[in-house]
């Protein structure tokens, strides 16, 4: 992973020349939790400003999947301009989006879009525990500190979403890794809010949380009962809610 990581960076040296500010891994890679058969590899790049037309197909050209092939489930990448960056909003500008997963493949242009919510939690960690790769920037000069209640409202966003639309162990440790920034203000992956939240609770949730953690780690285990994990979640937004009020 730590090459095919320095080869998108590269990809995006060649694409985006003086005007790239840096490149960034984020996600699993750094905050734990990383593994190559589920996870993705995250990485937000930033640009001194807009890109052309040219350099989004220019970049997409490089890191497609037939070009630079992942490693891993697939390749996350955002690109943002150096403003957004500082000034994050519920909704971050940005002017591409690439997924390159077998059964996700896309690239989209920002400039078609309102924004991305998904980014704001990105540009915290970042921040908090971004990993450059190569020349460039610091993370911490580069990523604005990102206000407590919009985290706080994503969190909640992705809770709400994560019960629909993805699978028992995601929605559960999702939440409690929005459990934990609830706390103490820390954003930890899944893996470790699950393995956080195991000391403060017992019973049914913390059977819950173990069998999460197993169908996680890719181990054998029960199918969650959607009930309980509706009913976990619905817990963890309360604590938003009451960390918001």
């Amino acid at each position: 992973m730590e090459d095919y990581a320095g080869n998108v960076a590269s990809a995006m040296a060649a694409t985006l020349g003086s005007r790239l500010v840096g490149v960034y891994l984020h996600g699993s890679a750094v905050l734990g939790g990383f593994d190559a058969r589920r996870s993705d590899v995250d990485v937000l790049v930033v640009c001194e400003g807009p890109m052309t037309a040219v350099e989004k197909s220019a970049a997409a050209e490089r890191l497609s999947r037939e070009r630079l092939p992942c490693p891993a489930h697939g390749l996350e990448l955002s690109i943002v301009t150096f403003s957004a960056a500082q000034h994050p909003t519920a909704r971050p500008a940005f002017e591409l989006h690439v997924t390159t997963a077998p059964e996700d493949t896309k690239y989209v242009d920002g400039h078609d879009r309102e924004g991305d919510p998904d980014l704001l939690l990105h540009f915290a960690v970042c921040r908090s525990a971004g990993r450059l790769l190569g020349p460039g920037r610091p993370a911490p000069e580069v990523f604005a500190t990102v206000a407590e209640d919009l985290i706080l409202a994503q969190l909640a966003r992705e809770l709400r979403w994560s019960t629909g639309h993805a699978p028992g162990e995601y929605a559960v440790l999702n939440a409690c890794r929005a459990w934990r920034f609830a706390v103490d203000g820390a954003l930890v992956s899944k893996i470790d809010g699950g393995r956080w939240a195991l000391d403060r609770v017992s019973g049914p949730d913390g059977e819950l949380i173990r069998t999460a953690l197993d169908r996680q780690r890719r181990l054998s285990a029960a199918e969650l009962d959607p009930r309980a994990v509706q009913r976990f979640v619905d817990h963890a937004l309360s604590r938003l809610t009451e960390t918001s009020a």
